[in-house]
Formats: structure tokens, sequence, C-alpha cells
């Protein structure tokens, strides 16, 4: 059974966490309730938890999600919800990420932490392909994986392309590693941060890749759109060139769109 903390002060969500029957059967035990940014502490310190829900005034909570940041970054944090209905249905969210997140993958070498960072990667490759449908999805299920990227800031979104190749050419079967290993080298050779920016490449099954550059939450920038694509470009241009020489792997960048946030990636945003 999975374990849980509710932080919260609210009268709306602490007699919608009573009236969830049978916590066993949703797969958690009981949460540990505490109201505020030291009772957080106090039970963190006393108790393990496999998710978070926080709902308390917004200076509080900017106290909370700072210190979690800092000592918890991999615990999810999932939403508390006003209504029973609710709880139950960001709770089963919980469960399934918490399943993944766990599973046995046998003689596989992965790590909790792996999995939570794959589990990043396929919600935001359904958000580049139109499959996230609401701005509060987006927001909620960045919390729940406990990604870094801030929403509301600008951000460059890249695609790369095969110099010649046609739509009956796809990429990912040209290269004989498959699509999986493809994106893993794509990661591997300009992934991650860099200058405040996180930078996810992502492999389709229509054989597009895209790659997302958007900038970290909390961290201060004054780069401009126009400097932004500068530094970005050049640093995937070097990782381009590096997949060229040691895996013979031939890209370009076909197409550049500065977004003013992640927002507009939903899919409710084209209504």
């Amino acid at each position: 059974m999975y374990k849980l903390l509710l932080v919260s002060d609210r009268d709306d969500v602490l007699e919608a966490f009573e009236q969830v029957e049978n916590w066993e059967r949703q797969g958690f035990k009981q949460p540990h309730i505490r109201h505020d940014y030291e009772g957080t502490l106090d039970s963190l310190s006393k108790h393990h938890a496999d998710g978070i829900a926080v709902a308390v005034n917004p200076e509080e909570e900017k106290k909370i999600l700072a210190y979690l940041q800092e000592n918890y970054p991999n615990v999810p944090i999932f939403q508390a919800g006003t209504t029973s209905e609710e709880v139950l249905r960001y709770l089963n969210e919980l469960n399934i990420l918490l399943n993944r997140i766990h599973a046995d993958f046998s003689n596989d070498r992965f790590r909790e932490i792996d999995m939570l960072q794959e589990c990043r990667h396929d919600f935001f490759r359904k958000l580049l392909t139109g499959r996230i449908e609401h701005k509060d999805d987006l927001v909620r299920n960045m919390r729940l994986l406990r990604s870094r990227m801030d929403p509301d800031r600008p951000c460059l979104l890249v695609e790369l392309a095969q110099p010649n190749s046609t739509e009956s050419d796809k990429l990912e079967g040209r290269w004989h590693y498959g699509a999986d290993r493809l994106e893993l080298a794509l990661r591997n050779s300009f992934g991650g941060d860099v200058e405040g920016f996180h930078i996810l490449p992502t492999v389709h099954t229509n054989g597009r890749i895209l790659v997302l550059c958007c900038p970290l939450y909390g961290v201060e920038s004054s780069v401009t759109g126009e400097k932004m694509t500068t530094v970005l470009t050049e640093h995937i241009s070097d990782g381009i060139a590096h997949l060229k020489e040691f895996f013979g792997l031939d890209l370009q960048i076909s197409e550049i769109r500065i977004l003013p946030s992640l927002y507009v990636l939903c899919a409710d945003a084209a209504e």
C-alpha cells in the first residue's frame, strides 16, 4: 500500500478526503494530514510519503513546494480535489504513476528515478502531439511528474529532419537501432539542462523529431527570444554534429518556433 501526505487547511478539501471509503481498495493507506509548512516538515521527518497533496494559501504553498523541490524532488505531488469524486480521480492518476515507477523490470537496470523520467518524457510526447486537452491537465500532470519546466514562460520548439528525406522514408526505420534507441541517442547528445533551459528531444510514430526547449522553473533569465534561439540552436547543432560523427546519423534543423508558453500546445488552445 502506498503512503500519502495531505497538507491542507481548507474545509472543502478535508471533507472530500474524509468521504473516501476503503483507502486500501484504492491502493493506499489512510493519509497523514497536516495543515501548514511546519506540519509538512514534521510529518516527513517521521513518515515516508509516496505521494503528497498540497492545498493551502499561495504563500504557504510556495514555501512547501520549495522545500519539497529541495528535499523530495522525486515524490509525486498529486491534486488534492474538492469532492470525493475528484479525490478518487486524482488518486487513480497517482496510483497508475506509482505502479509504473515501482514496476519490476527483472534484469533491467531501471531505478525509480529513471522510470519517473521516462513517464515525464511520455507525457511531453503526448503534449507535443496535441493529446493533452486542457491547461489544467498540463499543470496537474507537470506537478505530478515533478517536471521542473516552467509552463508560463516562452519556450522553443525545434523540428529535426534528415536532408532530402520523404514522407515514405521514415528516419527511425532507416536507423537500424530503432526509434527508442534513436531518441536515447538524441537525449544523450544534446538533451538535459542548458543555461537555464531543459531540452527534451522526442521521436514520434509519424517519423517527426521534435525538440522542446523550455525554461526551468525558478531560474531567472533575461534572455530574449532571439538570444534564446541562438543559444539553444547552437547547442542542438553541436549535438547533431556529434551524432553524425559517431553514429553516421545525418540530421538538420528544419523548423524553429518560439512559443509564448507551453499552454499553446494543449488541444483546447486551438479552439
